[in-house]
């Protein structure tokens, strides 16, 4: 009987305990998760809608809030159509006769320049665009070798871009650490017409030896403008081949089988193909003719130096050789960036 008893008041005791548990507000159902379950939860912030990779992956840009590929490429692409042919150039030689090459191999000394080949890309495809011209960039992994040094690859790249633009009559070869400052100066008027290379040409200056000293030549005041097939500045220490005008023609395809003849290239020159192009233009008076030395500034001028050399409002381009040596590369390229002009779109 007592036994029975206490059963009783147990099971009212349970009654009476549940009772009082159902009358007490609801709280929130709590789930202890992994970590890995925690993060399969709803983020706070939906991601942007509809912006799906090739894969149909979100893209990290579209996760970071930024333009995606395609969007920048269509913006490019709407950016260029307002400016192209704007310029409207007379003067031959224009338009797709001239090519402006760009390469790399993704090595050398412009490593510290922030996004470099975004703006190099921005900077070529705006100048080209406005005035009609072919842009080629070219990737100089293929024409790298192992038994020479590869700047050497500018020269098989040159060839290449004859070969692949058969209506070209002109190529500019730019390093890729140069900006086109004033994009509104056309290349005919600059220095590519016959009259405009006759005033540019740099009569009765000295012709400088590899090391900058004088040859004891002097660049001739009676060039027959009409013979020259290079077009080329001279720093401090002679010829620069960072910014190299070649003209179509079977004397100039010749003339780049010559220049990186293996002779040459195996005599280990310190500044490379540039030294040996200021040796082939000094000792061989014919092949001379057909170069047309014109004022550093022309062409090549640099981002500092004197009166000659260092870049002033209103050259065509900026380049940046040796910058490194002071490991200032970076800002130089950002002050000049900012200070470039930009053409002005229509419509």
């Amino acid at each position: 009987m007592y036994a029975r008893k206490l059963q009783v008041l147990a099971l009212s005791a349970v009654i009476i305990v549940g009772l009082i548990v159902l009358s007490l507000p609801r709280q929130p159902r709590l789930l202890l998760l992994t970590y890995g379950a925690q993060e399969q939860q709803a983020p706070i912030h939906p991601p942007p809608k509809n912006v799906v990779g090739a894969l149909g992956q979100v893209s990290n840009e579209a996760l970071a809030g930024q333009p995606t590929e395609r969007e920048r490429t269509a913006a490019k692409a709407m950016r260029l159509s307002k400016i192209r042919g704007k310029a409207k150039d007379t003067l031959e030689p224009k338009g797709i006769k001239i090519v402006l090459l760009t390469g790399t191999d993704g090595k050398g000394h412009n490593g510290a320049i922030t996004n470099l080949m975004e703006t190099v890309e921005a900077n070529r495809e705006e100048y080209c665009a406005y005035h009609g011209y072919k842009y080629q960039f070219m990737n100089l992994t293929k024409h790298v070798t192992p038994d020479r040094h590869p700047v050497w690859a500018k020269i098989p790249a040159i060839q290449e871009a004859l070969d692949l633009n058969p209506t070209a009559e002109w190529v500019w070869w730019l390093d890729t650490d140069a900006i086109i400052m004033t994009p509104e100066i056309d290349l005919a008027s600059h220095v590519l017409n016959p009259d405009a290379l006759k005033k540019r040409i740099a009569c009765d200056r000295p012709i400088k030896l590899p090391n900058g000293k004088p040859s004891g030549l002097k660049v001739s005041c009676n060039v027959d403008v009409n013979m020259i097939d290079i077009i080329i500045g001279q720093d401090h220490h002679g010829v620069n081949a960072g910014s190299i005008l070649i003209r179509r023609n079977e004397w100039s395809m010749a003339f780049l089988d010559m220049w990186a003849d293996p002779m040459y290239v195996n005599q280990r020159f310190e500044r490379q193909e540039q030294d040996v192009l200021n040796h082939i233009i000094v000792n061989h008076p014919k092949i001379r003719e057909h170069v047309g030395i014109v004022p550093q500034r022309v062409i090549n001028a640099y981002s500092v130096g004197g009166d000659d050399m260092g870049w002033v409002t209103g050259d065509l381009v900026v380049h940046f050789a040796g910058c490194w040596v002071n490991s200032d590369c970076n800002e130089r390229w950002q002050d000049f960036w900012n200070r470039r002009h930009v053409v002005k779109s229509t419509g």
